[in-house]
């Protein structure tokens, strides 16, 4: 357990001349906006392995530069939500990424595939799963505790050659490769954008006209910055229905308004209630052409037989490729990319995706 800033600095120095580091965190997400960070664990690439107490408040400068370092390979297994977890914590955008879970996709194997199958798949270890529901905010942590935790970095180097030597025999690795770059996309870390966050709100059985999207803007926004500020979940403040509702109604005093939330204090319900009829107001003065449209795509049914057929043609280039094809596209992307071929922005229109099936795809489906 590294419990100071000379042990954190001089473990970081290690594996950085290593040139690999394992990473995991472990961490509690119980009535706040962001998880309380617990533990970071660190690797070597035998399998040498510590951790980081994150309740001491060390200075991560040590950890950061590590993180940033372009010569050292960063490993982590599912790494998106790792990532964000220590950017946060570090205020570092990570460089070298080796995310086991997507490598997995080009080496023979499925795609989401959990740690404990992937290590029984590539290097014969069977993990317990012992402490799944622990409290990583607990101290002393258990013996239990301590080797279930390093257990998740121990033996990610030994994978990850292993994997890297699979896509090398199956002509992968360079498409494996180039995937890992995803990863240094600044985009995918820090908070939302508050403005965009009305795209993520299930209306359920509501429909919304361009006004009433315009009120849902307002009132998703308001609710994210509440929820930033304040430090407790979203959904506390008001559930996605309520605000579906609401964005129905129409502006409205905020004494009448009704929505399901999760404050016990009368005071916090009538500041958000107060804030949620203000944005309800802001939501109808939007001039109508500022209004924004429901961004779900429509298409006729003679684009959607030709994605069904360019789904099966892609499952089966990926059989042959020994790729999953979970990882070259979903529905939504190829059927996008069939109804318009010349996007630029669509995930098929470049790169090993575009060089595998992107391409034939536009050639032999394009309606």
């Amino acid at each position: 357990m590294i419990r100071n800033a000379a042990e954190l600095a001089e473990t970081c120095a290690a594996l950085r001349k290593g040139g690999v580091a394992a990473l995991d965190t472990e961490f509690v997400w119980r009535g706040t906006y962001r998880p309380l960070l617990s533990l970071v664990q660190l690797g070597a690439e035998d399998g040498t392995s510590w951790m980081e107490d994150c309740l001491l408040g060390l200075d991560t400068a040590p950890l950061a530069e590590m993180l940033q370092d372009a010569s050292t390979v960063k490993v982590l297994h599912d790494a998106h939500q790792d990532l964000d977890h220590l950017f946060h914590y570090t205020g570092a955008l990570p460089t070298n990424v080796f995310d086991t879970q997507l490598a997995a996709a080009f080496a023979g194997l499925p795609a989401r595939l959990s740690l404990q199958k992937l290590l029984t798949e590539t290097v014969g270890i069977t993990l317990p799963k012992t402490e799944t529901m622990t409290d990583w905010t607990q101290r002393p942590l258990t013996p239990q505790q301590m080797s279930y935790a390093l257990d998740d970095v121990r033996y990610l180097g030994e994978a990850r050659a292993e994997l890297v030597e699979r896509a090398r025999k199956l002509g992968t690795l360079a498409w494996m490769e180039e995937e890992m770059r995803v990863y240094e996309d600044p985009s995918l870390y820090g908070d939302p954008d508050p403005d965009e966050q009305w795209k993520r709100v299930k209306c359920g059985g509501v429909r919304l006209d361009r006004r009433g999207l315009a009120c849902l803007r307002a009132l998703a926004a308001t609710r994210e910055r509440m929820a930033m500020e304040w430090n407790i979940p979203r959904a506390w403040l008001g559930d996605d229905a309520s605000l579906a509702e609401m964005a129905a109604d129409g502006p409205m005093d905020a004494a009448r308004l009704r929505f399901r939330n999760r404050l016990r204090n009368r005071g916090q319900q009538a500041l958000v209630a107060a804030a949620f009829a203000k944005a309800l107001k802001e939501g109808a003065a939007v001039p109508e052409e500022e209004c924004p449209v429901d961004f779900h795509p429509h298409y006729i049914a003679e684009v959607k037989e030709a994605a069904d057929n360019a789904m099966e043609f892609m499952r089966q280039r990926a059989e042959e490729l020994h790729v999953d094809p979970a990882v070259i596209a979903n529905r939504a992307t190829v059927t996008a990319w069939v109804d318009d071929p010349g996007d630029p922005e669509n995930p098929l229109a470049g790169g090993w995706r575009y060089e595998v099936v992107g391409r034939d795809i536009a050639e032999k489906f394009e309606v």
